[in-house]
């Protein structure tokens, strides 16, 4: 009975493919304006290459008087994850290093994933070239998809698939950052709605600061900001020049590239106080200075900026202009 139980044990054991190492090169460069932080480049054969602003502290055995020596230094440091744990040897000088990593899955992990009822799979991700399950945790070290953060973002109501916490985990989305959100009244986001926040970076800090300066806008609104850069900084710099603009006209503004220095140089050129509605029809016409320049220098000064637009859309130029005065 004994020899058929070890048997069995021996049969089964077999059974359960063996992970395999996986290895690469590494590069890696400090900021000295953020001595806490270093970036990092991975690179594993043609296809598979990341770079990421990661802590130093993420780091075992890895110190910034290390990575700052004058002189050629090696090092061994370590990334130690759930998923598994990465090895890298090499060198750093002024700030520079690189060198290669290896790193050894940990197969416990995808038990303990699965345990929490999420299926261990990433088939999802965009872009996505097929993928062993060693490249898969390797993926989920990098970032930190802990089961311990998974179980954060279940208890307050995320249950979704791995594919998601990685991309949650990927754009900081914490448990605090939802709460703080939800507080602010955005109580019915979703994890898609949130991960766009991220990659957006709609904080908490960044609401409050807009709602200070009176734009209490919606979340997709608070997205659009961002994008085009829509910000109270540009809303104030527009008031100075006598813009007090609403969110579309911000918004208008920013996408047509009506800037302080277009303002400006129009004001140099005899059309100060132009409105809202005009500066963006000139922007998207190429009513440019230059263009008014060209069209003074062929006779035709202060024109005014309707007929600016409408010889922008007619193509009338400043060479039209010559040809029909000589004929």
């Amino acid at each position: 009975m004994k020899r058929i139980l070890t048997l069995t044990l021996a049969v089964s054991l077999l059974a359960v493919p063996a992970f395999a190492n996986l290895e690469g090169a590494w590069t890696a460069s400090t900021d000295e304006k953020r001595p806490d932080q270093l970036y990092v480049n991975i690179t594993r054969g043609k296809h598979h290459n990341m770079g990421r602003t990661m802590q130093l502290s993420d780091f075992a055995l890895l110190t910034r008087a290390q990575s700052d020596a004058a002189t050629m230094t090696p090092v061994q440091f370590e990334m130690r994850r759930e998923a598994g744990n990465s090895v890298f040897e090499g060198t750093f000088r002024r700030g520079k290093g690189a060198g290669q990593f290896t790193f050894t899955p940990n197969r416990a992990y995808i038990d303990a994933v699965r345990a929490l009822g999420v299926a261990f799979d990433l088939s999802d991700r965009r872009h996505r070239r097929d993928q062993s399950e060693e490249e898969e945790l390797f993926t989920l070290a990098l970032h930190d998809v802990s089961t311990s953060f998974i179980k954060s973002m279940q208890a307050i109501g995320f249950k979704t698939s791995l594919e998601k916490y990685l991309e949650m985990r990927i754009f900081d989305i914490t448990p605090e950052y939802v709460r703080e959100m939800r507080a602010l009244g955005f109580s019915d986001l979703d994890v898609d709605d949130f991960v766009a926040a991220g990659i957006h970076r709609v904080t908490p800090d960044y609401v409050r600061k807009m709602r200070a300066a009176g734009w209490d806008l919606s979340f997709d609104n608070l997205q659009a900001s961002r994008i085009h850069g829509a910000t109270p900084e540009f809303a104030a710099e527009m008031r100075k020049l006598g813009y007090k603009l609403d969110f579309d006209d911000l918004v208008a503004f920013r996408i047509h590239n009506v800037t302080a220095k277009f303002i400006d140089e129009l004001k140099e050129l005899g059309y100060a106080n132009v409105s809202a509605h005009d500066l963006v029809a000139m922007r998207i016409h190429n009513v440019t200075p230059k263009f008014i320049r060209e069209i003074k220098a062929a006779g035709y000064s202060k024109v005014p900026v309707e007929k600016l637009v409408e010889m922008r859309i007619h193509n009338i130029d400043a060479e039209y202009l010559k040809k029909m005065g000589n004929s």
